[in-house]
């Protein structure tokens, strides 16, 4: 397990696709980029070596990230290499088309990924723990030339297909002349987890402490593993008792040399959001746009949620969205979101939960939701959005998300300024740090031409110690990144 990471000497890095827009992707041609420094996984260093080359040609694009982990025996790391998954793991993207051509898909990593309104998947990332963790994603959809109907499938990772996700839109009255009503779209999402116990690897599994005889004492301390009466012969030598000792026991036929101890499994446990939504342009102009939508949706075995009315608009620098929405108990809204790799299932106090789990503490809830972003004179971009709940006795379900962008004439040579922040499902904003927040950043400065200094910065949390507070270096898992991207 990659427990912590730097990277030292210099970068180089091709400009792929923007963090903001999985569809980005660099002009026709070819480009290389690499990486050459030192990597510190666990207790152990290793030389870095890494390519990064990138072919566009027309509406067919191809990236790939070939890490090479050499220790210092000079010898190759070999679990980046030894199964299928791993040679996989190697591409970054290959892609055709963009989202609304007659044919379109990407393999590989999708930094944010959002389906209709976002009540059911919004701004998921299958590259949370990218590189460290990589997970090859696919997105594949098209049209049919018959009422402008839409298809679209993802998966996060396609050597599990664990998470899936299916979507179709449909212009029922595009062939006529109905003044709105031949723009109105219907459209349909489904999206699973078909295994939420998924993130867990074997180290984890066995990390876990285990109680055979279910008597409340885990196995490491408990002299009798499966509750017959008799002390287990491997517990007495553990513990450093003498043959004599021993010997006692097994005269007075107290010693058990017949233990199977228990491992930890988890069976298969999946979980199915299903949701419909429409969207109708109201006013269309040059200065000034207006459209109207709603989107329901469902959690298999659990309940619904809703977003009615929902509008959106641009006007001169604003762009703006404003919804009511109503959630029943039991459900959660954007149950997708950025940080669900983590929190599909969480090890709390040596006990795992799945994100499912915590659905019955919901409640009821209604409120709104807003989005503005401003582009202030050129100079600064800010992205705002709140969301504010409330249900019975007062509760509030509250979340927040911010994004400061600076122009590039702000500061001579900067080539990008950026830091954002997100927090979800607060009563009261207490904590700066949460298990539902994330930092983001990057600073971008231009050496030349072709060649720009880069620093990345990346934050989150998770509540080890299930205390609802987040302490210690443990708890905060950061990552940072410095170094000089070019493109040649």
């Amino acid at each position: 397990m990659f427990k912590w990471i730097i990277i030292i000497s210099v970068l180089f890095i091709p400009f792929f696709s923007s963090a903001d827009d999985i569809d980005v992707t660099a002009e026709a041609g070819f480009s290389m980029g690499g990486a050459i420094g030192t990597m510190v996984i666990g207790d152990d260093t290793y030389s870095q070596i890494r390519f990064m080359p990138e072919l566009v040609l027309g509406k067919f694009g191809i990236g790939l990230d070939i890490e090479l982990l050499i220790d210092s025996n000079g010898k190759i790391r070999e679990e980046d290499w030894d199964n299928f998954g791993d040679y996989l793991n190697k591409i970054y993207y290959i892609r055709y088309g963009l989202r609304g051509d007659p044919f379109y898909f990407r393999v590989g990593g999708f930094p944010y990924y959002t389906l209709g309104h976002g009540l059911i998947m919004k701004n998921y990332s299958n590259m949370l723990r990218y590189p460290e963790f990589r997970q090859i994603g696919l997105q594949l959809g098209g049209k049919i030339p018959v009422s402008n109907i839409e298809l679209e499938a993802f998966s996060s990772n396609l050597e599990t297909n664990e998470i899936l996700a299916g979507r179709i839109t449909i212009e029922p009255l595009s062939s006529t002349e109905i003044t709105l009503l031949n723009k109105l779209k219907f459209g349909g999402t489904i999206v699973t987890d078909r295994d939420q116990y998924g993130k867990l690897d074997d180290d984890t599994i066995a990390s876990l402490p285990v109680d055979t005889d279910g008597d409340g004492i885990y196995d490491d301390d408990d002299p009798d593993l499966d509750g017959d009466g008799l002390i287990d012969y491997d517990w007495l030598i553990e513990n450093n008792w003498t043959e004599e000792e021993i010997e006692a026991w097994l005269e007075n036929n107290l010693l058990d040399n017949d233990v199977i101890r228990d491992k930890i499994s988890f069976d298969e446990d999946g979980i199915i959001i299903f949701g419909a939504d429409y969207t109708i342009p109201l006013v269309e102009s040059k200065l000034f746009s207006l459209g109207h939508y709603g989107e329901a949706a469902k959690i298999v075995d659990h309940n619904m949620g809703f977003i009615f009315p929902g509008f959106y608009s641009k006007f001169l620098i604003f762009d703006a969205n404003l919804e009511f929405r109503f959630y029943q108990d039991d459900f959660l809204p954007g149950y997708f979101d950025h940080l669900y790799d983590d929190q599909r299932c969480i090890v709390v106090n040596n006990e795992v939960f799945t994100k499912e789990s915590l659905l019955e503490f919901t409640t009821e809830l209604k409120g709104w939701f807003g989005s503005l972003t401003a582009d202030l004179f050129n100079m600064i971009y800010l992205t705002v959005s709140y969301e504010d709940m409330y249900g019975e006795d007062d509760y509030n379900y509250r979340s927040i998300w911010g994004k400061v962008n600076l122009a590039q004439k702000l500061i001579p040579k900067l080539v990008q300024a950026e830091v954002n922040y997100s927090q979800t499902g607060f009563d009261k904003l207490r904590y700066f740090k949460a298990p539902s927040a994330q930092v983001n950043g990057i600073l971008a400065y231009s050496l030349g031409s072709t060649t720009r200094l880069v620093a990345k910065y990346q934050e989150r949390y998770s509540d080890f110690n299930g205390n609802g507070r987040i302490k210690g270096k443990e708890e905060t898992i950061k990552s940072m990144n410095v170094g000089v991207e070019f493109r040649f």
